[in-house]
């Protein structure tokens, strides 16, 4: 019995150690998960943030964080002014409804993220946002919810992404008295600048200190109406960049810009300045500021058109450009010629028929393919519904110039980080051509080929 009684205590005392041991772990484990926990949630993220507003026009913004975020505390973050419900947003930038009636019947706010190969506007509540995210908020228009989502109405995410990138490499080279200089002229670096921060959304006033505008408007105002006065080409891509950047286009820098586009017209030709390049940058700056281009404006283009249905710049030679070109199509597309003249077919084919193997587009035909020459491509085609491989998909057309992205977020030119060639790129990265953009429908779905449905051919 004796023997008994002590075997007992003994199997009672090991599973007392085991259990107690057991506890300890378990002590242990959690303390170690709990610091894991709070070290992750200490953690620094990055994430990408997409809104595009009624009108068509969209913003990126890049995002860090420490610690947890919610998507509308995100959109806080990335500097946009909301109205929130929760996770539900009511407005941004003053777009439609406040909180106290967020649920109102224009509220058309969709939201959702970038699920890899397609928008993910399905989950709700919507998680909170975590490293490399890519969200994206979209207004629509149609009361009958017709056109309300992100699914086949916004671009894949991978362009906004590079774009995104490219504008925070370019925010790295802005000098200290707020503008920018390629090596070339100062003043065009800037308003190149100017049209590369207003496609992705953001106001000039706001880009540095001083700002883009303060360099344009204020520390070089005299070199700027100079600029404005020089050529056709120049004041027309001044206005647009203005226009883009909701700047008023009749008081900019003191220079009321479509009376300066004006002064450059030639009634008894058509053109503006010396050729077909200074006339199609007018009409874009014309279109651009909401005023009517002339029809002899129009009439010009088309009797300077090469028989291989190209155009080379102001005429200086009789060997067409693809990156002009792309410009003049944007350009008649911007006076209202229709897609389907016989103009512009020619000129979309001769477009077509200067994409290479690798996805992009030689500045001459036989030439190999260059990241700016491509930019202007790709804007001619999102103005045309146009597209040279039988289909459409952001990053299917669009991934010669996610290719050429430098680790950096820059383009390079000859194998250098170029301000010229990243300024030029992130417009057409942004989906946001100089002339109309079509109405399209994207479908990003890469485990089949994409279909592109077009709504109209303005």
């Amino acid at each position: 019995m004796r023997f008994k009684t002590l075997a007992r205590k003994n199997r009672l005392y090991l599973t007392i150690a085991v259990v107690t041991a057991l506890l300890l772990v378990a002590v242990l484990f959690n303390g170690v998960s709990a610091q894991k926990s709070l070290a992750e949630s200490a953690a620094p993220g990055s994430a990408v943030v997409v809104v595009q507003f009624a009108d068509g026009h969209t913003a990126v913004r890049q995002v860090t964080w420490t610690g947890t975020i919610s998507r509308p505390l995100a959109l806080q973050a990335a500097g946009f002014v909301i109205e929130s419900s929760g996770d539900v947003v009511c407005s941004i930038e003053g777009e439609e409804c406040p909180a106290s009636d967020c649920f109102c019947a224009s509220n058309l706010w969709a939201q959702g993220q970038w699920a890899g190969t397609a928008w993910d506007s399905e989950a709700w509540p919507p998680p909170n946002v975590v490293d490399g995210d890519v969200i994206a908020f979209r207004n629509g228009t149609k009361p009958d919810y017709s056109d309300w989502g992100l699914t086949g109405f916004l671009p894949a995410a991978p362009t906004y992404v590079a774009a995104s990138k490219a504008l925070e490499w370019m925010r790295g080279q802005q000098q200290s008295n707020g503008g920018y200089h390629d090596g070339f002229d100062p003043i065009g670096a800037s308003v190149r600048g100017l049209l590369a921060v207003g496609s992705a959304g953001y106001d000039p006033a706001k880009w540095g200190n001083p700002s883009l505008f303060d360099f344009l408007t204020v520390v070089s105002r005299t070199a700027t109406i100079q600029y404005a006065a020089q050529s056709a080409s120049g004041v027309g891509k001044l206005t647009i960049g203005a226009a883009w950047a909701h700047q008023t286009v009749t008081d900019f820098a003191g220079i009321n810009l479509p009376i300066s586009i004006t002064s450059f017209y030639n009634p008894t030709t058509g053109a503006y300045g010396n050729g077909s390049g200074d006339t199609a940058w007018a009409m874009l700056g014309l279109h651009a500021a909401g005023e009517a281009i002339p029809a002899q404006a129009v009439a010009f283009l088309k009797s300077v058109q090469n028989a291989d249905g190209g155009w080379a710049w102001n005429e200086w030679g009789k060997t067409s450009e693809t990156q002009h070109t792309a410009t003049v199509v944007q350009a008649l597309l911007a006076a209202s010629e229709p897609v389907g003249s016989a103009e512009v077919s020619k000129a979309l084919a001769f477009i077509r028929s200067n994409r290479n193997s690798d996805g992009g587009y030689g500045y001459q035909s036989g030439d190999a393919s260059d990241v700016d020459t491509t930019a202007f491509a790709v804007q001619a085609l999102l103005s045309a519904a146009a597209s040279p491989g039988g289909n459409w998909c952001a990053t299917v057309q669009c991934d010669y110039l996610l290719s050429q992205q430098a680790s950096d977020g820059s383009y390079l030119f000859y194998g250098a980080p170029s301000l010229y060639t990243t300024q030029e790129v992130i417009p057409a990265l942004m989906h946001r051509p100089y002339g109309p953009l079509a109405d399209w429908q994207y479908n990003c779905h890469f485990v089949y080929f994409p279909v592109m449905a077009l709504h109209s051919g303005k």
